[in-house]
C-alpha cells in the first residue's frame, strides 16, 4: 500500500522534526567511537518485567548478529555489573542492552550502548530509539547504525523476510525447555521450510531436534541421516562458520560418536571467527571424549581467556577435562564455578563422584541423594541412584537400576559415550566386571575413547582385571592414535 505524503505545512514540520530526532539518535549511536576497537560485547538482559518471548528471542537473534557479522566475543549478564566489576572489564568490551516490542506486525526497538569507563564516569548510555517498522527493516536499521565493524558478508538471511514468520522465529528462539521444544517441532520445521534461506530458522530447528533426541527420540531420525544433522548442516551451508549452529552441531556429533566431523566443523568456524567462546567449548568437549586431552585443555584455556573476567562455567556441560588429566584440584574448582552458575543433577552427581574418588563416602552419598531428586530431566538422576545404592551397600538394587538404565538408553538416538562410560564405572564398582567391560566397549563404540581415563580411573579396577580388557585397551589406543595424527594440539588453537 502506498502512503500519501503530508498535505499540511504543520504535518511537514512534524515530519521534519521526527526525522531530525531519528538522525540525531543515529548520530549519537554512531559517534560512540573509541580509541580501542570493540572485540567483546556484554549483553545485559532486559529487566524481569520485560522478559517476554519477543525479548528472549531477540537476545539470541542479536547475539547471532554480533557473532556472525562482527565475529565478536559475546557474553551475557542478568544486570549491569557493579562498579567493582566494571573496573575489571577489558578495554575492548562494550555493554549493550535492548528492548523490543511488537506493535501489530511491526517491531519497535530501543537499543543502548556504553563502555565501562563511561559508566564509571557517570556518562549516560547512548540511545537509539527506532519507531515501529516491519521487522526486517527494523533489523537492517539496527545493523546499519551499530558502532561496530562488520567483518563478514553473507548472502543468506539471519531473520525471515516474511513479517509474520519473524515473530514465529522469535517465539521459537525464546524456548529454553527441552520438552517444550520437542512439542513445537512441527511448527519449527514448517518455519524453516517456509524460509529456506534463513540460517537462524535452520539453526533453531536443529537446536529443537537436538533437545528432542534426549527427551523423545522417536521424533528424530538415526545418526547422521537424522533431521537434526541435516538442519545444522543447512544452517552452516548458508552461513559458513555460523558459531551457534556449529557449536550445537558439534555437540550433537560428539554425542553420537562422530568427533572427527565435529572437530572439522569447529576448525572451519574457528578460523573464520576465532573470538567466539562456544566454539572452544565444542573443541574441549569433542577433544576430551576423543582422548585428545592436550588439545582439549588448550581450547579450555583459550575460552577462559576470551571470557575473562567472567566465569567460564557452561550451562551445557560439566567440564571434565581436568578430571581425565588427573588434576582433581582443578576439576574441583571447575565444579565450584559451575555450581555458582547452576546446581542441577549433573553438577550434584559430579560433586558426589569427586567425593567418592577422594574417599569421602558421606559427602558422596549426600550429593547423590540430592542429584536423584533434583528438578528437571537428566540421565544423571538415574545414574546417581545407582551410586546411592552402591554407597548404601545395596549392591543388587544398584545392578538392577543399571540394567534398567541400559534398556532405556539402548533406545536413544543420541547415545553419549561419556555417559555410558560412567555406567561402566558403576558396574565395575558394584563388582560386575563382565558387564563393566561390555558397557565400556559400548562407550568406545559410541565415541568415548579417552585412553588415559580408561586406564587410570580408580573406579574401573574390577573391569581392568577382566580378560577382555587388553583387547578393548588396544582398540582405544589405536583410535586415539589416529585422531592424534589428524588433530594435533595446535589444531585446537586459532
Amino acid at each position: 500500500m502506498l502512503l500519501r505524503p503530508p498535505t499540511s505545512t504543520k504535518a511537514w514540520m512534524l515530519l521534519g522534526l521526527a526525522l531530525g530526532v531519528c538522525l540525531t539518535g543515529a548520530w549519537l549511536w554512531r559517534s560512540s567511537s573509541r580509541t580501542t576497537a570493540t572485540h567483546r560485547v556484554l549483553v545485559v538482559a532486559p529487566e524481569s518485567s520485560q522478559q517476554t518471548d519477543v525479548n528472549l528471542g531477540l537476545e539470541t537473534l542479536m547475539s547471532d548478529h554480533f557473532e556472525v557479522l562482527a565475529g565478536l566475543t559475546v557474553t551475557h549478564a542478568p544486570s549491569i555489573p557493579s562498579p567493582a566489576e566494571l573496573r575489571k572489564l577489558p578495554a575492548d568490551l562494550a555493554l549493550f542492552r535492548f528492548q523490543g516490542r511488537q506493535e501489530g506486525g511491526k517491531l519497535a526497538l530501543t537499543t543502548q550502548w556504553t563502555t565501562a569507563p563511561d559508566l564509571l564516569a557517570g556518562r549516560p548510555w547512548r540511545w537509539d530509539v527506532q519507531p515501529p517498522m516491519d521487522p526486517g527493516q527494523a533489523m537492517e536499521t539496527w545493523v546499519a547504525r551499530w558502532p561496530l565493524d562488520r567483518r563478514h558478508r553473507i548472502r543468506a538471511e539471519l531473520y525471515p523476510r516474511d513479517p509474520g514468520r519473524f515473530w514465529e522465529l522469535l517465539r521459537a528462539m525464546a524456548i529454553r525447555d527441552d520438552r517444550e521444544a520437542t512439542s513445537r517441532l512441527a511448527d519449527t520445521q514448517a518455519l524453516a521450510e517456509a524460509e529456506p534461506m534463513c540460517a537462524t530458522a535452520w539453526a533453531t530447528l536443529g537446536d529443537h531436534l537436538y533437545r528432542s533426541l534426549w527427551v523423545d527420540p522417536a521424533q528424530a531420525g538415526i545418526g547422521l541421516n537424522s533431521r537434526t544433522h541435516k538442519a545444522f548442516q543447512r544452517a552452516v551451508d548458508l552461513v559458513p562458520g555460523y558459531p551457534r549452529a556449529t557449536f550445537l552441531w558439534s555437540l550433537m556429533l560428539t554425542d553420537t560418536g562422530n568427533q572427527d566431523l565435529a572437530l572439522r566443523a569447529l576448525d572451519e568456524a574457528m578460523h573464520l571467527r576465532p573470538r567466539v567462546p562456544d566454539l572452544f567449548l565444542g573443541f574441549t568437549y569433542a577433544g576430551r571424549t576423543s582422548g585428545l586431552l592436550a588439545g582439549a585443555h588448550s581450547a579450555m584455556v583459550r575460552r577462559e581467556a576470551l571470557l575473562a573476567p567472567f566465569s567460564a562455567a557452561s550451562t551445557w556441560t560439566v567440564e571434565t577435562t581436568n578430571l581425565y588429566l588427573g588434576d582433581w584440584a582443578a576439576f574441583e574448582e571447575d565444579l565450584r564455578q559451575t555450581a555458582a552458575l547452576r546446581v542441577d543433577a549433573g553438577v550434584l552427581f559430579y560433586q558426589g563422584y569427586l567425593a567418592l574418588l577422594k574417599g569421602d563416602r558421606k559427602t558422596a552419598l549426600a550429593r547423590m541423594e540430592a542429584a536423584g531428586t533434583a528438578q528437571g530431566f537428566s540421565p544423571f538422576q538415574d545414574l546417581s541412584r545407582v551410586y546411592r545404592a552402591l554407597l548404601e551397600g545395596r549392591k543388587e538394587d544398584g545392578l538392577a537400576e543399571l540394567r534398567r538404565i541400559d534398556e532405556v538408553r539402548g533406545k536413544l538416538r543420541i547415545p553419549d559415550g561419556e555417559l555410558t562410560f560412567k555406567q561402566a564405572e558403576a558396574y565395575s564398582l558394584l563388582g560386575d566386571g563382565g558387564r563393566a567391560v561390555d558397557c565400556a566397549t559400548r562407550a568406545f563404540v559410541q565415541g568415548f575413547s579417552c585412553a588415559r581415563w580408561y586406564e587410570s580411573s580408580p573406579f574401573l579396577e574390577t573391569m581392568r582385571a577382566h580378560p577382555r580388557w587388553p583387547t578393548l585397551r588396544r582398540n582405544i589406543r589405536e583410535r586415539q592414535a589416529v585422531l592424534e595424527g589428524t588433530f594435533p594440539p595446535a589444531s585446537f588453537e586459532p
